[in-house]
C-alpha cells in the first residue's frame, strides 16, 4: 500500500479523487486565489490576510474568527503532479494531517468557495491564508 493509498483509506469513504480536468480546474482556482513564487510556495509577502499557526486548533480558530460560517469542502493538493487532488471534509483531513502530510513533501489544503488555503511546507511551516 502506497502512502497515498494510506491517506485515502485514513479519509474514509467520502473522500474524492480528481483527476484529469477536475484536477486542472482546482489547480487553476488555486493558481488565480493566491500569488506563487517561481520556488513553488505561495508568496505570504503578497497574501493580506494570513496567519503562521502551529497546531491544527491555531488552524481552526483563525478560520472561525476570520469567517462566521465557512466552507467545510476541501481539496488536497501535493507538490507532486503526478498525484491526485482529494476533495475532502476539512474536519477529517486536520484529524489525519500525519496521513495527509506524508504523501509528498509540500501539501495545500483549498476551499475555492469560501476562499482560504493552508500551506504545510515540509520543514515545518504553516500557513493559512485568505483572498
Amino acid at each position: 500500500m502506497t502512502l497515498l493509498d494510506e491517506c485515502i483509506e485514513a479519509l474514509g469513504e467520502d473522500a474524492e479523487i480528481l483527476m484529469n480536468s477536475e484536477k486542472e480546474k482546482v489547480l487553476d482556482a488555486l493558481e488565480s486565489s493566491f500569488p506563487f513564487a517561481e520556488w513553488g510556495r505561495i508568496d505570504w509577502d503578497k497574501v493580506s490576510k494570513k496567519e503562521n499557526v502551529n497546531t491544527v486548533d491555531d488552524i481552526i480558530a483563525y478560520l472561525e474568527n476570520c469567517y462566521q460560517n465557512f466552507d467545510p469542502v476541501v481539496y488536497i493538493i501535493w507538490d507532486e503532479g503526478t498525484l491526485p487532488i482529494i476533495k475532502s471534509d476539512l474536519k477529517k483531513v486536520l484529524e489525519v494531517i500525519d496521513d495527509v502530510t506524508a504523501v509528498s513533501f509540500d501539501t495545500w489544503i483549498f476551499s475555492p468557495t469560501s476562499g482560504y488555503v493552508i500551506e504545510i511546507y515540509h520543514e515545518g511551516e504553516v500557513w493559512v491564508g485568505i483572498r
